[in-house]
């Protein structure tokens, strides 16, 4: 009896200590880690809007999300607005960051977060290397992921396809026109369902959100609906 209460006791402290340091570890970081969500924000607003905008941060609500973002040319012409959204992945919410102009194009899209499969869907941010091990000074490298590249282009307010041939960034010129007149994109291989998050994601609140600031900031935007749908969807 009494080597149990002493096994009990030991247990005891062993887990309050450790929760206290684990209560502590999270405390100290809880403020760098949050620097670090508004940073990769940041950047994303950047990235998913022409180079030489004014962004600037509005309050949302309602129809809206918390907060959007809308960016203006140098001589005022509205250039766009940036969402946060989510779709669901294979292994959970993906969030990302997307720009669309007041016509439904979309202008860039950046992942903020997953937790997709390594080798798999976790390819959201993989970008095409043209470095061999034999040529090491290959051709330059491209600076933006592969798969959300594909998007850009595409009206958010049409449905969009998914095709499940050979990769985006493995076809030719002619092959990515073809699938941009249909408003399609190419699955990553093997993760059908990462891919139809992004697709799904977009279709269910792009127009909504466009439509909704129109009447907040009695903007005339386009949201005319065209019911092309282009591919073919699959599962995992």
């Amino acid at each position: 009896m009494l080597d149990i209460i002493k096994l009990i006791v030991v247990l005891t402290v062993v887990t309050t200590v450790a929760g206290l340091a684990i209560g502590f570890t999270n405390t100290k970081l809880a403020g760098r880690i949050a620097e670090q969500e508004q940073e990769t924000r940041q950047s994303a607003i950047g990235s998913v809007f022409p180079q030489g905008v004014k962004i600037d941060e509005v309050k949302g609500g309602g129809a809206l999300p918390g907060k959007y973002w809308m960016a203006a040319t140098a001589d005022g012409a509205l250039a766009g607005y940036a969402f946060e959204m989510a779709g669901t992945g294979y292994a959970g919410d993906i969030k990302f960051m997307a720009g669309i102009a007041p016509d439904g194009k979309i202008l860039g899209i950046t992942v903020l977060f997953h937790n997709e499969t390594p080798g798999l869907g976790s390819r959201v941010n993989e970008v095409p290397s043209t470095k061999y091990i034999w040529y090491p000074m290959g051709g330059s490298e491209k600076s933006k992921p592969w798969f959300t590249e594909q998007f850009v282009g595409l009206s958010a307010l049409r449905p969009i396809g998914v095709d499940k041939i050979a990769e985006w960034h493995k076809l030719d010129s002619t092959a990515k026109d073809a699938l941009k007149e249909k408003n399609t994109v190419t699955a990553i291989t093997g993760s059908t369902i990462t891919t139809v998050a992004f697709t799904k994601a977009i279709e269910h609140k792009a127009k909504g959100y466009l439509e909704a600031i129109g009447g907040v900031h009695n903007i005339s935007i386009d949201t005319g609906t065209d019911t092309h749908a282009g591919g073919s969807a699959g599962g995992e």
